[in-house]
């Protein structure tokens, strides 16, 4: 023990040493750069005398001999110079200093005509000689510290070579355990994971395997929450749990703050494996209160082809997670054929949206809302549909969440919005009776900063009578905004809009809630209706919906009307408003006009979803 501590006072005592001798060695480095300025002051005045004599004036030079002087002096300035402790060159340099600026007044004469240069010339022959001394007296100075600590260096370096040759081996050994090894948790690291997944998949074996790459959903909000002591146990409890059930021809590692991989034998319920065992142990570990926040985003591919890279499969299972985590929390994602289409399509998308915009191919639909007492066309829905030459027409399923990822909805909604006046205007300037258009707005939009703005300037610029334009959000729309939406619909609604709840009943409103929102019409989620086939006490929940809205003072709207017999229990319930394929599915713009104008020719929609008939 006493031999330990004794070797490592020594070896301490030997790096301060060798620290000390590297402090003048550093300087020395400064005095090196010193003289080699000193030597650019020197040439680089001679060159600019030369030129201001030759009538070739070169203000750059001059601006650039103050900087460096100026950094000679101080020790400051964008030269990053230290000013040399050598009292002998600083008096040169300050003679220098004064010359220089004697100089710089001549060049000022010479270029105005009142001088002819000879006076030039004697400053330069002058200024020559002090540079000449400043360089010697930095070369002196430098060479004397250069010699003292020459000696000792090179003694201190023996010894701290020996010291380090002794160190050296046991080090290495430490070293290379520890570049393959996760310091939180002691699992594999990702440069681990790599080598011994190459040496894993590269033997001959007949198994397959499959890469998961995972992480926590929110985990920084669950380090801020709970703090990084609690963030760090649920991490190292997850890798204690992957490690004791991974073994066997098979890896799990760390690879990043909260990602893990594994490298597992391939089962068609892998995935829904590492799940239990990643819940097993949050049951276990975490507070009651705790377990069941913390969910996972998963990535999984399929390792098919024999001697794919390593590199490449977690490319591909990083590829398959970055998805799931773009598609919310509790996602899991395969890397297979149909995620490259997606991905495909997503590019394609992206690259191709303001062209699509430009070439009209974002196509406004219309689907009629029917009165049903009188049986006629009472307004509409506007909806999008996408018409891509390659892909043919997308629904907005296909387009809107990516959008939404990528920041382009507004776009979209106000070019919707847009098209939607547009048909109301040339509806209108036909002389027909005014018709309430819906609009659908995604979250997102109600928080761009002009959004207000935009609406009122896009219905003026139309000259749309308020009262045509429905804003419709759903249900959960008005759970997961603060009150500043609120109060921007409230205020959209007193100027005389319509606000609409769409998907009424998906959510869970509260009656008290639902008596305090801007809304003037209430849409029934077309899920009641499918379900009143299988279920007939879904018929009182309906008719309850309908006395409720009735009650708030609002009318009511049933969607997914497809049967006459569901037709006919509306009518009989007292709801105000039908919208389905028993009318009309969605149908282009110009379709709708010509199937209206029926309708105002004292036509009306039949049950048959493509004519219309007398």
């Amino acid at each position: 023990m006493k031999k330990k501590k004794e070797f490592l006072i020594y070896t301490a005592m030997w790096i301060i040493a060798i620290l000390v001798l590297l402090i003048p060695l550093c300087q020395n480095i400064g005095d090196a750069r010193i003289i080699n300025y000193s030597g650019i002051v020197r040439g680089a005045t001679q060159k600019l005398v030369k030129e201001e004599l030759n009538g070739i004036p070169d203000d750059d030079l001059i601006l650039r001999l103050d900087h460096i002087i100026y950094s000679l002096q101080t020790g400051k300035g964008e030269y990053d110079l230290s000013r040399t402790s050598n009292k002998d060159y600083q008096q040169r340099l300050g003679e220098l200093k004064s010359v220089w600026e004697d100089m710089k007044e001549e060049i000022l004469q010479m270029r105005n005509g009142k001088e002819d240069g000879s006076a030039l010339f004697e400053m330069s022959q002058q200024h020559f000689e002090i540079a000449d001394g400043m360089v010697l007296s930095a070369e002196l100075d430098s060479d004397g510290k250069l010699k003292r600590f020459a000696i000792l260096y090179f003694i201190s370096l023996a010894v701290s070579v020996a010291i380090f040759a002794v160190l050296n081996r046991k080090s290495h050994r430490d070293l290379e355990k520890s570049k393959d090894t996760d310091n939180l948790t002691g699992i594999l690291n990702r440069k681990g994971f790599e080598k011994a997944a190459d040496a894993l998949l590269n033997r001959k074996s007949e198994r397959e395997y499959t890469i998961v790459e995972f992480d926590v959903d929110n985990f920084k909000s669950v380090n801020n929450a709970r703090g990084y002591v609690f963030g760090d146990h649920l991490l190292q409890a997850l890798a204690s749990a992957l490690s004791r059930h991974y073994l066997d021809e098979q890896l799990c590692a760390r690879i990043d703050a909260d990602d893990f991989v594994l490298l597992s034998r391939h089962s068609d319920t892998v995935v829904d494996e590492i799940l239990k065992v990643l819940n097993k142990v949050l049951e276990e570990q975490l507070p009651i209160e705790a377990f069941g926040r913390v969910t996972f985003s998963v990535g999984a591919y399929h390792i098919e082809q024999k001697g794919e890279a390593v590199k490449n499969i977690m490319d591909k299972a990083n590829i398959a997670h970055k998805t799931a985590k773009a598609g919310g929390i509790s996602q899991i994602v395969w890397y297979d054929q149909k995620l490259l289409n997606r991905l495909k399509l997503e590019n394609y998308l992206n690259d191709h949206k303001y062209k699509a915009m430009t070439n009209g191919q974002f196509r406004l639909y219309l689907q009629p809302k029917v009165d049903l007492v009188s049986g006629r066309i009472s307004g509409a829905e506007s909806l999008v549909r996408l018409e891509l030459p390659d892909y043919g027409t997308l629904y907005p399923d296909s387009f809107i969440p990516f959008y939404e990822k990528i920041g382009f909805i507004a776009e979209l909604d106000f070019y919707m919005l847009n098209r939607t006046c547009e048909y109301l205007q040339r509806h209108l300037g036909k002389g027909l009776p005014p018709l309430t258009i819906s609009v659908n707005f995604s979250r997102v939009t109600f928080y761009h900063r002009t959004f207000y703005d935009t609406f009122l300037e896009i219905a003026d610029r139309y000259q749309i009578p308020y009262g045509c334009i429905e804003i419709e959000v759903t249900e959960s729309f008005f759970s997961e905004v603060d009150d500043s939406v609120i109060q921007l619909l409230s205020r959209l609604k007193d100027m005389g809009f319509l606000i609409s709840m769409d998907d009424f009943g998906s959510g869970y409103s509260s009656l008290n809630m639902l008596s305090k929102l801007p809304i003037q019409i209430i849409k029934l989620d077309r899920e009641f209706l499918k379900e009143m086939e299988r279920n007939d006490s879904v018929k009182g929940v309906i008719t309850w919906a309908v006395s409720l809205a009735h009650v708030l003072k609002t009318k009511i709207i049933c969607e997914g009307v497809e049967l006459p017999e569901q037709v006919d229990f509306l009518q009989n319930i007292g709801c105000d408003y039908g919208q389905g394929y028993y009318w009309s599915k969605p149908i282009p713009q110009e379709e709708f006009a010509l199937r209206l104008k029926a309708e105002n020719g004292c036509l009306q929609f039949e049950r048959d979803k493509k004519h219309i008939v007398l």
